[in-house]
Parts: structure tokens; sequence; C-alpha cells
């Protein structure tokens, strides 16, 4: 939401007592034989005085003499819209322009120097900011009608202006307005700031002249900085195309003011007439709010194949499609290093958002920092412009997630042991999530866990890691041993009994086998298994029952584990007697 001016023309200051003329002009068309059809368009504000009933003009032969007197009497008025031609502008309710249009016929018979009309009534409002004394100063309307000394301008028609001044419009933004008019002689046209005419009516008390003064007509007293090609005051702006009547006016001071428009009319390079639209506006504070938005999505810098940017676009009117433009530079390449881009798209009637997305693509090159400059335009409803966004992204390479995870370890769940496991990560994007297989611990880059929760023997633990654009990294497996000592029986006894009938060794299958051998008193293996599976009960190695007596065991486990290689062996190997008894 912005703060502007309001620009209210044919406006002075709404008062409920106001009796002032807020503008005016003049136009005829010629009937033929001496017949001429005047019109007088007189604006007043509603709150005002009544306009003039009858309205009394004078017809003016060159020199200066009265040629007549006329009165016409008071049409029904009517009261102008009020309306902008900023569809971002919400007109105020309490502005409010009647006006009359008095139409009169009369006859002027053709005459080497022509005629002039002039229509006379005071006063401008004392609140008016360009003019010196405004409350002593009415309203001048006059308008030539050539002579029969100008050749082949006989029965001319004046030029009338195409267009009402729009009643509301914001400074400090541009107005652009067609000021043109129209001639039905196809006549040459000139359009031009200009001066109004006035006359010292409020200071001779007289307001309504009959006749009125003939030419020739004072300027309106400005007021010092004010002009009548700078209306508005210093720091404000307007112009006008001489040969087209567009307008453009950039008001920005507060207060109620005065200007005119004149136009010439040239017929095969001769000055044949001249006709001035005055009027009176007032500039007011009010607010604009555009009905289009264009907002970024993301910004700075992108990873490959990971971050987005763009632009959101929301509208209020979705009556018709929308072409949006699209401006594309920066070392970057459309449509390699990022998604396609068309210089333009096009949202459907009945869509009030959409969104224009840049995804940066993955590659396995390392290009370094590549730049786009991405602007989005649109067109702006609020002034004859476009609105444009621009957003400067930064495309990144995205290095790929690398891990390094812990070795292996061993435990003991009978001794009531802990292990650690740890993952080290680096590129990717941060922040990463982990997630630990088979057991689901915390999300960390390292855990501590209970040997009770392995399984016997071996146990493959990993962990997949995820990083912030959503890529994924998995460790080698982890390989962790529940290992616990071999306790081994010195006892078995062969009575069948159910009791201490095998050579049991408690641990067995926390490991891939165990290497057992039994010797006799003299140091002769008697029986040998390397994957033993707690089945011996006595026998030799031809399966014959051994003698009752002292015997020397040597159990040693086998595994990938690392600690029981060559000399570690001795740490989990184990030594002892056992006796049979029979």
């Amino acid at each position: 939401m912005k703060n502007w001016l309001l620009l209210l023309f044919l406006v002075y200051g709404f008062t409920s007592n106001a009796t002032h003329i807020v503008g005016g002009e003049i136009s005829y068309d010629s009937l033929g034989n001496d017949q001429y059809e005047i019109k007088f368009e007189i604006y007043r504000d509603c709150g005002g005085s009544d306009f003039d009933d009858p309205l009394w003009y004078t017809v003016f032969n060159s020199d200066g003499s009265v040629f007549s007197e006329y009165s016409i009497a008071l049409p029904s008025p009517d009261t102008l819209s009020v309306f902008s031609d900023n569809p971002c502008v919400t007109p105020p309710n309490d502005v409010c322009i009647a006006r009359a249009i008095y139409i009169d016929t009369i006859t002027m018979p053709a005459t080497p120097g022509g005629y002039y009309i002039t229509y006379q009534r005071c006063c401008w409002a004392n609140n008016i900011q360009n003019i010196t004394t405004p409350g002593d100063w009415g309203l001048t309307l006059t308008i030539d009608v050539p002579g029969t000394d100008l050749v082949g301008v006989e029965d001319n028609n004046s030029a009338r202006f195409s267009n009402y001044p729009p009643i509301v419009l914001c400074s400090n933004y541009t107005l652009s307005f067609d000021h043109s008019a129209v001639d039905p002689d196809g006549d040459s046209l000139v359009y031009s700031m200009c001066t109004p005419k006035s006359f010292n009516g409020g200071a001779t008390l007289v307001f309504e002249p009959n006749p009125e003064d003939a030419a020739p007509y004072s300027d309106v007293p400005w007021v010092l900085g004010f002009s009548g090609t700078q209306p508005y005051g210093p720091g404000s702006n307007v112009t006008i195309d001489p040969q087209t009547g567009m307008m453009d006016i950039t008001p920005n001071q507060l207060g109620t003011f005065v200007a005119a428009v004149c136009v010439q009319e040239y017929r095969d390079g001769v000055l044949i007439n001249e006709k001035m639209r005055i009027f009176g506006y007032r500039v007011v504070v009010c607010d604009i709010e555009i009905p289009i938005e264009v907002s970024l999505l993301g910004a700075g810098d992108l990873i490959e194949g990971c971050s987005t940017a763009g632009f959101v676009i929301e509208r209020d009117d979705t009556t018709s499609s929308l072409t949006v433009g699209i401006s594309i530079s920066g070392s970057a390449t459309n449509g390699v290093d990022y998604n396609f881009l068309p210089d333009s798209i096009t949202i459907p009637a009945g869509v009030a958002t959409d969104t224009i997305s840049i995804f940066p693509v993955e590659d396995i090159f390392i290009e370094g920092n590549e730049t786009i400059e991405f602007s989005v335009i649109v067109e702006n409803p609020c002034e004859d412009d476009y609105v444009t966004t621009t957003a400067v992204l930064t495309i990144i390479d995205y290095i790929p997630l690398g891990i390094n995870a812990g070795d292996s370890l061993n435990l003991c769940d009978q001794f009531g042991e802990y292990g650690t496991l740890w993952a080290d990560v680096e590129f990717g994007l941060p922040p990463y999530s982990y997630y630990w297989e088979p057991t689901n611990y915390a999300d960390n880059d390292s855990i501590t866990f209970p040997a009770t929760d392995l399984e016997p023997n071996l146990n493959l633990m990993y962990v997949v890691v995820t990083d912030a654009c959503g890529k994924q990294i998995s460790s080698d497996p982890i390989p962790v041993y529940n290992q616990c000592p071999c306790q081994v029986p010195n006892v078995i006894t062969m009575n069948n009994d159910g009791i201490n009938d095998a050579f049991i060794i408690r641990n067995v299958e926390d490991y891939d086998r165990v290497h057992v051998q039994i010797f006799n008193r003299w140091g002769n293996l008697v029986f040998e298994d390397e994957d033993y599976e707690n089945d011996w009960k006595g026998l030799n190695k031809d399966g014959n029952q051994l003698n009752a007596g002292v015997y020397t065991y040597i159990v040693m486990p086998l595994s990938e584990k690392f600690e029981y290689d060559d000399a570690k062996k001795s740490l989990y190997s184990a030594h002892g007697f056992v006796h049979i008894i029979k």
C-alpha cells in the first residue's frame, strides 16, 4: 500500500455553500445559411449554487462592438460519473460534479472580420492557490468565428474535445490522458498548455456581466512560481504532445488549482481559430494498492539438484489471461544448468496465483559458482509501464555426500558391556539426519548401545544419512560381535541320566565355529572337531568309548573378528581338564 496524491479535475473545494463555476468550454457548428449552433458546457460542483437560468452570452463583431446578446434557458443538468483512469484508485464518495449543456441556434451573417463569442461568470473559489486573490476573478470563455477575409473557411465548425478529463487520479504518479479534439472539417489541430482568460468581476461586484466585456481579455494573475505551462506549481510536471494532445500530468502539491488547454485550428497552414478548455482541480491524499503483486520465492544461493527459487504472481482481476515476460541473463545456461524457461508465460483467465520456479540441475561436473539474473516483467495496471521484479541467484555445485563410519566392535552381553559407533559425514548440504540399522537408535552421528541389544555372534550394523537436499548415503556394514568367552565343563558322565552326558561348552553360538581337541594323559590326541556342536560324549576318534579318567582339552573359538587372529587367539581360547566318569 502506498500513499499518493489524488487529482480531482473540475473540482475546487466541495463546501456546501460553494457558488463557483469550476470549468467550461464553448464550441459551435455551422448549420448553413448563416445559422450556427452554439454549445456551452458549464461545470459546477453539486454543492454549489444553481446554474445560470438563463445563461447570457454576447456575440461581438471583430472590432469589439456588440453584435447581439443572447440568453439560453437552463437545460436539465446531469452529474458526471466519478471515475479514475487508474484501476488502483477507488474514487472518494464525496466528489460530485454537475454539468449543464446550453445549446442555442443563432444567425451570424457572413462578414469579413467574423465574430467572437464570449461568456463571463464570477468567481473562482477563494482557496485556489495558483491565482492571486482568486475570489476577485471570474471565468472568461471565448471563441472566434472566422470571417470571409479568410478564404475557404466559410461555414467553419469548431474543434471539440473528445474526452472529459478524469475526475480522479493520483499525483506522484503520472496521468496519461488523451486531451485530443476532433474537427468536423478535417483541419489540423495543435495543442498546448495555456493561460486561462479571466475578468476582475469580484472587485467590481459585476458577477454576471451583461453584455460581456469585449476583448482583449486579461490572463488570470498567476501566483509567483505558477504559469500557464506550469499551473501545478514548482516540482510538479505537465506536458502535452502538440500533435496528438496526449497529456502527462504529475502534480505533487496539495491544494486547489486552475489550468487550461488550448487547441489551435489550422487550414492550409493558416491559423483560423483557437479553442480553450478551462478547468479547476484539487489535490488531496489517497491510497493506491497495485492489484498485481510479484514476490520472490527463495533467493541467494541455490544448490544443484537441491534448492529452488522463483516468483509468485498474485492478482485480483482474473477475468482475462495475463502474459508475464521473463528476462534471463548470467553465466548459467538456460535449459542446461537449470530448467528451461521461455521468454514469457501466460496465466489463464480464472487463475489468481501462479508460480515461475527455477530448479538447478545436478550434474557430475565441478563448474564453480554460476549466476542467473532473473526478471519477471508484468504490465502494471496502475500506470502505463511495467512492474519488474529481479533477483540475482547463484548456482553452487552439489558435491555428493561422503561417509566414514566406525570399525568393528567386540562385546559380551554377559558382562553388561556397551558399544559405541560413529559416522563422519562430509559434503552434501547440512544439516544431516541419521538412521541407524538394524535398531533405530537416536538421530545422531554417534550412538552408544548395550550388548544385550545384539544377536549372538555377528551383527551387521550401518547408518543411512540424509542431508538437507534429501540425498542419502549409507555406510558400509559395520561388524559388531556379541562374543563371550567359552565356558567349558570339567566333567562328563556316561550313565545316560541326562545330566552331564555330553561335553557342553557355553557360548559356542557366539562364534562361527569352535575347534575342540581332547588329549589323554600321555598327550595323545583322542578326539578333534573343527566345528564343534556340543555333541561329544566321551568317544574317541574311532567312535569307541574312552576309559574313565582325566583328559586335557583345548577349545579355540574361530571367527572373522580380528581379535582372534594370530597371538590374540589366546584371549579367548580355553585350556583345562575334563573328568570322564562312568
